[in-house]
């Protein structure tokens, strides 16, 4: 069987545990050499990948920019697969538990997309 992925560049956002880690999983295991962020990075290393998983930086605004150096230096200016995975349950939301949604405070809201949408 081939690997359909043999050869092209990923970066799965939020890949260090759930649906993350699991799509990256599953692109290295297609032969994919794949590029994970999280807010923890500690992976099971021990996971049977077939690819290449490179931890890369926390989810922080200020490691954005020099994660997309990296992979560009690395990958000769290629990134052929995004997976944008990264979710924030902002401490706002937590702390207004049991009020609707579109009552949350706008600065709650900016705090979860920054990380998903940044």
């Amino acid at each position: 069987m081939s690997k359909s992925l043999s050869g092209k560049v990923c970066l799965v956002t939020g890949a260090t545990r759930g649906i993350g880690k699991g799509i990256a999983l599953q692109l290295g295991q297609a032969g994919g050499t794949v590029y994970i962020t999280g807010r923890t990075l500690t992976t099971d290393k021990g996971d049977p990948i077939g690819g290449s998983l490179t931890d890369t930086a926390n989810e922080l605004n200020s490691d954005v920019e020099e994660l997309f150096d990296r992979i560009s230096k690395e990958q000769d200016g290629r990134l052929d697969v995004l997976v944008n995975n990264a979710f924030n349950t902002a401490q706002g939301l937590k702390e207004n538990m049991g009020q609707p949604f579109w009552e949350q405070p706008i600065t709650m809201w900016d705090a979860v997309n920054n990380v998903g949408l940044r």
